[in-house]
């Protein structure tokens, strides 16, 4: 290497002088030179050294001028024989460096033509020691606000890279941040692979696996959303004994449940009922699987069948505005680049309730290889639930000349439910290049359900005195029911990068069906008994017979049996289109975003109740008893004995159908008005920009949606005796529109602390059973129950605020408060008509017009307490706590009430302490919330609430080899029961599930 020194300017002056005289002095020499192969590996290095290396290597002979700007850059490069002019274009060009031959050397100069300013860069960015992806991880030029995320494989891309070396600075809680240069080279994509280094990992027995891998990748996605939303990993949902997405999202902070036989079903996000939050797959809204409502029950998806489970809290104009409450998105698996999947589950249990064995199977495999991916998965569980109850009602008896309330009804009713959940899953996707992808993606979810109900009603008629009871009727009753919910959904799209322009493109077809095919219902009675009422227990009325053997099943009789079907479908198809560009204002970076919605949904109910009646004579109990009995109902308080056989009647009808006729009446005001069918469109467009400036992130834009609906029903009448009169069709065909602006900010404290502030516009649609121009007309009671198809979407402007801090052991602890003030609130209204068709009829019609606020907290404290010593280092906490208070004026017969929201927890949360090291994992679990009111009456009085509850679940599991792991789950440790109330403090329904819980074994390569 010969450097400037004072002893070579006359060596220099010279080369320069036949430089420019006649810079090739051999041609042949020169190409010679440049076309020499070289190989290079060098990282993070000073150009300098690079050009010492490579003169070192192939004596080049290079000559230069020690104060040509560009030689102190650091970059780095690596190229096996490649020529040595190619090598010098990729180091030189993007520092303003230029090359010339002289005689036999290359002269370093700078340039003097005009380069293309930039290049582009992409990269994957990894975690130490088992190199998994890392989603969500934050890539920051230094010096700059110019940074992007890593999507769910852990990739990311920057286009228009000012040529030369920059300096990326990648971050990702739990793992150790990094430095590290790339060159850019102009029109040309350079390409880097980050490793990140757990902060965790020198801890004894403590590593990011588990439910660590699966709450670092949550978090993160959570620090860095753009709006307030919670997520639930794979991992996570593994470490809780819950079986299906329902059962899960107990655990999320906000989310309350409601049970339907102990099992959670209704989704309540911050004290608002499921009608006012969405469900959505894939960020596509889920169809109904109920009967004419818009819910969607998330037990028919088992929880081991998907990726991961947002909350979001928040709306931004690219999501549907119909989430008032919030938004639940339930998120398929995907296979990362170069891996491949393979996840196999298998476990048994038992239901103490109902004595029966459970068990539980899945299997997920797939890989993502070269320009094409696929996962396949299928999930089996065979569940035995069981529910005793004990229901109260109560009614006003004159007792020794006192007018008083007493009981009136006593209800057992004694559940055994089948239940079997099946999911099966596929994708497959194609990569045309690094910029572009195509998916197909399926899901189908059945949830099959077959319920055995025992019921012995007693109805009292009168008392002789507050302990004595005559004209007793007791009915002994069976019924045996199924149900279908079943879910469907397939979906082709894609994104593409057009420059910088990101287009974002699906197409989805949805189908939800709710099916109750078989339901045979029997009733027997026995009448004119007296006994002896024991309510020491207000819970677990007793009554005290005289009579040898009141139950005796020769002495209850029928002459009639109920056999009925309902089913309803929910199909639609939905085009999906997402086009989104950054820009650059001033030095500040944005990205706009616009797109739209365009769905076409068919919706119909077809209902079919039968009443057989027995011409002649009467059924006998003793001749259709069932082999079921139940000796030990609600904790062994009551004997209930055998129970009829209702399918044994339906057989005796279809083979003697002669012997019986058809109650119209019952037919027709069961079936008709509640049959209807219809179709529904929405055209949805919105338009977004999200702008950084400095350490403030803004989220603002507007979306308009228009709702258009068109549904037949039936008007039925019915005389001033209840006989069925006619049926007549009815149609309506309306829409309603609305604007919906939203503003989401985030600011950042520091590197792992956010404050974050939103308002936002949603709505809530009404049901489509409530649109459908129904009306139900009985003259004999002056009472109409109709739809009302001049209903519009209730609407709602939010306010949120919320303080968020990482922990660098990995965590969070956030605190927020929020408030919701709904227009045009949808509720069940019951009046008196004044004027018109039904004037003085009492009319029972869903309608807006109630304004209603919401308003609370939430706090939250996540974290792995990896800070303490020894042992102890595997302690982990998840708590979190919301509270909710809420108003809305209902008017009633008298007055106008001031209430609570129905559905509304006032309390909800939960606490889990957890321990995990050295591939075991173990947690106890607390679900809790306050007492609620579950249904309004006319009387203050006779509210209805369900009282607070505390469900404990253990749930623990330990790593047999790399792969393979035990688990095992216990789920209402102490048998909580569910009670409801009365608002003056009497018992109404009082119900216990036992317990239940599963072990298993699970084997998973990732």
């Amino acid at each position: 290497m010969k450097l400037i020194t004072k002893k070579s300017i006359a060596m220099i002056v010279g080369a320069m002088f036949l430089f420019l005289s006649h810079p090739f002095t051999s041609q042949a020499g020169a190409i010679g030179l440049l076309n020499k192969e070289v190989s290079v590996s060098v990282a993070d290095q000073p150009l300098r050294a690079v050009l010492d290396q490579i003169d070192k290597d192939y004596q080049i002979g290079f000559i230069y001028n020690n104060q040509l700007p560009g030689l102190e850059k650091h970059i780095s490069l690596s190229v096996s024989t490649t020529p040595l002019s190619q090598v010098l274009d990729r180091v030189l060009l993007p520092n303003g460096l230029d090359y010339k031959v002289v005689s036999d050397q290359i002269a370093v100069v700078r340039h003097s033509k005009s380069l293309p300013a930039t290049g582009s860069l992409k990269g994957t960015v990894t975690g130490l020691p088992d190199h998994m992806p890392l989603p969500y991880a934050t890539v920051h030029f230094k010096g700059s606000d110019k940074y992007t995320l890593t999507n769910e494989q852990g990739k990311f891309y920057f286009p228009e890279v000012p040529t030369g070396t920059q300096t990326l600075l990648i971050s990702y809680m739990g793992y150790e941040p990094a430095e590290k240069n790339v060159s850019i080279f102009p029109e040309e994509t350079a390409e880097i692979k980050v490793q990140l280094n757990s902060t965790v990992s020198e801890l004894d027995g403590v590593t990011i696996t588990g439910i660590r891998r699966g709450e670092v990748k949550a978090l993160n996605s959570m620090k860095n959303a753009e709006n307030i939303k919670y997520v639930m990993s794979q991992e996570q949902i593994e470490r809780f004994p819950d079986l299906t997405v329902s059962e899960s999202l107990q655990r999320v902070p906000g989310v309350a449940v409601g049970y339907s036989y102990g099992i959670p079903r209704d989704i309540i996000i911050r004290g608002l009922s499921q009608d006012l939050s969405s469900m959505t797959l894939n960020g596509t809204r889920l169809p109904s699987t109920g009967a004419g409502g818009r819910d969607t029950d998330l037990n028919g998806i088992l929880a081991n069948s998907i990726e991961s489970i947002e909350v979001i809290k928040t709306l931004t104009p690219d999501r549907d505005a119909d989430g008032t409450g919030g938004a639940v998105n339930i998120i398929t698996k995907s296979p990362a680049k170069d891996e491949k999947l393979f996840d196999a589950k298998l476990a048994g249990g038992y239901n103490g309730l109902v004595n029966k064995a459970t068990y539980d199977a899945g299997l997920t495999f797939g890989e993502r290889k070269g320009k094409t991916s696929y996962i396949i998965g299928a999930s089996y569980a065979r569940n035995w639930r069981g529910e005793d109850r004990v229901e109260k009602d109560y009614d006003t008896y004159t007792v020794n000349g006192t007018e008083s309330t007493y009981l009136s009804n006593l209800d057992l009713d004694g559940y055994e439910i089948k239940r079997d959940n099946l999911a099966i899953n596929g994708e497959f996707k194609y990569y045309p290049n690094d910029r572009s992808e195509l998916y197909l993606r399926g899901s189908y979810n059945l949830y099959y359900e077959i319920q055995n109900r025992l019921e012995r009603i007693f109805n009292i008629g009168e008392y002789t005195s507050a302990d004595q009871v005559q004209d007793l009727r007791i009915t002994q009753s069976g019924n045996w029911r199924d149900y279908h919910k079943n879910l469907l959904q397939a979906s082709l799209g894609g994104k593409s990068y057009f420059g910088d322009m990101k287009v974002e493109y699906d197409l989805t077809l949805s189908q939800g069906k709710y099916d109750q095919p078989i339901y045979y219902s029997a009733a027997f009675e026995r009448n004119g008994l007296s006994a002896g009422l024991n309510l020491q227990d207000p819970v677990t009325p007793q009554f005290e017979f005289s009579e040898a053997d009141p139950y005796d099943t020769d002495e209850f009789t029928t002459s009639r049996y109920i056999n009925r079907h309902d089913k309803s479908l929910d199909r639609d198809g939905q085009l999906t289109l997402n086009i989104s560009k950054p820009y650059q204002l001033g030095k500040h970076k944005g990205n706009v975003k616009f797109g739209g919605r365009g769905k076409l949904k068919y919706n119909d109910r077809s209902r079919n109740y039968f009443l057989h009646d027995l011409d002649e004579g009467n059924f006998v109990l003793s001749d259709y008893l069932s082999g079921y009995s139940k000796e030990d109902h609600y904790e062994g308080a009551y004997n209930m004995g055998r129970f009829p056989e209702a399918e044994a009647m339906e057989e005796y009808y279809n083979e003697h159908p002669e012997l019986f006729s058809d109650n119209e009446t019952y037919t027709r005001q069961n079936t008709d008005p509640d049959s209807f069918e219809g179709t529904e469109y929405l055209a949805a467009a919105y338009a977004m920009t999200e702008l950084n400036i400095n350490d403030l992130q803004v989220i603002t834009g507007i979306r308009y949606e228009k709702t258009g609906f068109d549904y037949e029903g039936n008007r039925v009448n019915f005389d001033d005796q209840g006989n069925y009169v006619s049926t007549s069709p009815a149609s309506t065909d309306r829409t309603f529109d609305g604007w919906f602006p939203s503003i989401n900010l985030r600011y950042a404290i520091g590197s792992r602390t956010n404050i974050r502030g939103a308002v936002t516009r949603s709505l809530s649609r009404p049901s489509y059973y409530d649109l459908v121009p129904w009306e139900e007309v009985e003259t004999r009671r002056s009472r109409v129950k109709m739809g009302n198809p001049d209903l519009i979407q209730s609407t709602a402007v939010n306010y949120d605020i919320l303080f968020e801090h990482y922990f660098k052991s990995v965590g969070i602890l956030s605190g927020g408060v929020f408030i919701k003030n709904i227009n045009d609130y949808i509720y069940e209204s019951s009046y008196i008509q004044e004027d018109g068709t039904y004037d003085g009829y009492t009319i029972n019609q869903t309608v807006n017009g109630a304004n209603a606020i919401a308003r609370g907290f939430e706090l939250a404290w996540q974290q792995q307490l990896t800070f303490l010593p020894g042992v102890w280092n595997g302690l982990g906490i998840y708590a979190n706590y919301t509270y909710v208070n809420s108003e809305f004026e209902i008017p009633g017969a008298q007055s106008t009430r001031t209430v609570k929201l129905p559905e509304m927890r006032p309390h909800v949360g939960n606490v889990s302490v957890s321990y995990e090291k050295f591939g075991f994992s173990g947690r106890i679990s607390m679900y809790f919330y306050g007492t609620f009111n579950s249904e309004l009456a006319e009387n203050p009085d006779n509210d209805l609430q369900e009282k607070g509850r505390n469900q404990l679940d253990f749930s623990a599991s330990q790593q047999l080899t790399e792969r393979l792991s035990l688990f095992v789950g216990v789920n209402n440790l102490t048998n909580e029961p569910i009670s409801d109330i009365y608002r003056d403090g009497r018992p109404q329904n009082d119900a216990v599930y036992g317990r239940w819980g599963q072990v298993g074994l699970r084997f998973k390569t990732y």
